[in-house]
């Protein structure tokens, strides 16, 4: 019955992305932008799939594809690049100090690493005291955590995240997570891993 239970609950998840409509001023048909700076696999060029997500640390279903996305790269390897953006709702306290901490580790050189670890995360500092959960984190990957705080409290990082939320909502984004798949918004999340690799798998032939 509990294992009926946990099945039935990853189900809603993924049928249930962080939902908030925004009043997009306007929707454009142009694709996300994939500058190298903004790449969560910076090193993988040769790259025949781009996936660009739109996501918010603090919604459930973000983390949930997270692990897919985890997964593709591991079977798909130098085959896969994903592009990460942000796109925190208001319906969310901490997600705009999540998505500072990461770009904040980026300039380290830590960002997947933080990137994982805040989504590992996510039941915990989407309780509270978020910020001092990050700073922490920051310590565990032997960041200048001086450096850390006041990168992740700065004008420039959260430039970075107001930046891509405007991109996002240009292009129609209201929900997260959000994917393009090589330019193409996946109109509807999969439900599965399998089904996610598939629809990638198709972009390949």
């Amino acid at each position: 019955m509990k294992n009926l239970f946990v099945s039935l609950f990853a189900v809603l998840l993924v049928f249930a992305a962080c939902n908030k409509t925004e009043n997009n001023a306007q929707t454009m048909n142009n694709a996300p932008s994939t500058t190298a700076a903004e790449t969560q696999t910076e090193s993988q060029v040769e790259a025949k799939v781009t996936i660009v997500k739109y996501s918010d640390y603090e919604c459930p279903a973000c983390a949930y594809y997270h692990s897919f996305l985890k997964q593709l790269k591991q079977d798909l390897g130098t085959d896969v690049k994903v592009v990460a953006k942000h796109f925190p709702l208001s319906i969310h306290p901490y997600a705009q100090v999540a998505a500072r901490s990461a770009e904040a580790a980026r300039v380290q050189g830590k960002y997947d690493e933080m990137h994982d670890l805040i989504f590992a995360g996510q039941s915990q500092w989407s309780r509270g005291n978020a910020e001092n959960i990050f700073i922490g984190y920051a310590q565990s990957l032997d960041l200048d955590v001086e450096k850390f705080r006041a990168d992740m409290n700065s004008a420039d990082m959260n430039r970075i995240v107001i930046s891509d939320r405007r991109e996002g909502m240009e292009l129609g984004v209201n929900s997260t997570p959000t994917f393009f798949i090589e330019g193409e918004k996946l109109e509807k999340n999969p439900g599965s891993y399998p089904e996610f690799k598939a629809i990638v798998e198709g972009y390949m032939d």
